[in-house]
Parts: structure tokens; C-alpha cells; sequence
């Protein structure tokens, strides 16, 4: 069986969705995009994190604290009504949207889909079947 995972965090027109993939020993992060529908004036949208160029210690306003988050990838939205930071990152063991804010009136959602996918379906029907059949067969 394979397990995924997309965990999705809108912070009012701007969305993230990030793909994981989680296997026996971890999780890798398969896609991490960022989208904005349509533009709120003095809003500034930055990616944080690996390959992004900046880092969440760079972008955050004095009074709060991230240094524990600064390996983690994310993006922040900063605008009138103040600082919002999210971050998603998953292990075998869990899986974790954090929204860290000093904004006020935002709409900030998240939401999370996980897949299950069962390999090689046809053997595991036809050996149910076998099963069936000889348990019938000792009876």
C-alpha cells in the first residue's frame, strides 16, 4: 500500500497545497505551490525556506520568535492587517500545518486529503478468493 498526502492552507486570496508522499521510513515532500487569486493592495507574498532565497528569520516582524521553524519551507503574507506565516511538513508520523499570525481579520482555512493506494489489487482479490475457497473446502 502507498500512502499520500495534500494539505492545502488558504490565508485569504493566497493558497498553498503541498504533496507528500509517506513511506515506511519518512515522508518527502513531493510539490509545495503557492497561488493567489486576484490581488489585495500592500499585500507582499513571499516564499520561506529551501530554495526559495529567504528565510522565515529575515521576514519576521519583531515580538515573535520563528527561529524553530527556520528549516522549515512555507510562505508568509504580509499586508495592512499584519504578518501571517504558514508551514507545512510531514514525518511518518504525523502530519503538520502550522499558521503562525499577528494579523487581524484574516480568513485563514486548511484542509487536508489523504490517499490510500493499494498496489497490485488484482493478486489481493484473487488470493481473498483462494482463502475463500479453501476455508469453504475444510469445512
Amino acid at each position: 500500500m502507498s500512502f499520500g498526502a495534500t494539505l492545502q492552507t488558504l490565508v485569504d486570496n493566497v493558497r498553498m497545497d503541498t504533496v507528500f508522499v509517506i513511506h515506511p521510513t519518512g515522508a518527502e515532500m513531493v510539490s509545495q505551490t503557492v497561488s493567489q487569486q486576484g490581488t489585495i493592495e500592500g499585500q507582499v507574498v513571499s516564499r520561506v525556506g529551501q530554495g526559495s532565497g529567504s528565510t522565515i528569520m529575515e521576514l519576521t516582524p519583531n515580538g515573535i520568535n520563528l527561529a524553530g521553524m527556520k528549516d522549515l519551507s512555507g510562505l508568509v503574507v504580509n499586508d495592512t492587517k499584519g504578518f501571517t506565516a504558514v508551514f507545512h511538513s510531514a514525518t511518518k508520523n504525523a502530519i503538520l500545518g502550522s499558521v503562525v499570525s499577528d494579523a487581524s481579520e484574516r480568513d485563514i482555512q486548511q484542509r487536508l486529503d489523504i490517499g490510500v493506494q493499494i498496489n497490485n489489487l488484482p493478486a489481493l482479490r484473487a488470493a481473498q478468493q483462494r482463502h475463500a475457497i479453501t476455508e469453504s473446502l475444510a469445512r
